[in-house]
């Protein structure tokens, strides 16, 4: 199995002696899924992965860790949150963020996706 971390560079203290294998197949799903997704064959993701999508990986695994191991009942406040709660959401914006940037070029080891910008024209004096 492709693994799309290294579980020994997590440094999360919190999280870091809760990471199961069962949590790092499923990064390794949700990074194939992603890929198969932006028409990326997974197997033509480069080993080791790009940053990105390594950083990808990692934060999935430690969102879902974060998830199994909360007591929180779902009252959802903030008062009601612990530690675990509180890091699956830290967690979880990242995810979004990270994968918001995604693109084929960044599975495949090229940068990810930069702002675009409207048509712009030069501008000069008649």
């Amino acid at each position: 199995m492709i693994a799309y971390f290294d579980p020994f560079e997590v440094r999360d203290k919190l999280l870091k002696g809760l990471i199961k294998q069962e949590d790092i197949a499923d990064s390794t799903q949700y990074i194939e899924d992603l890929a198969l997704r932006l028409d990326v064959d997974p197997a033509r993701i480069p080993v080791p992965a790009p940053y990105q999508i390594k950083m990808l990986a990692m934060c999935y695994a430690l969102m879902s860790i974060a998830l199994n191991a909360s007591m929180n009942n779902g009252a959802g406040g903030e008062n009601e949150a612990d530690a675990y709660e509180l890091k699956r959401r830290i967690y979880a914006k990242r995810v979004a963020e990270l994968e918001s940037q995604v693109t084929a070029k960044t599975l495949l080891g090229g940068g990810s996706q930069k702002m675009k910008y409207p048509v712009s024209i030069p501008l000069g004096r008649c």
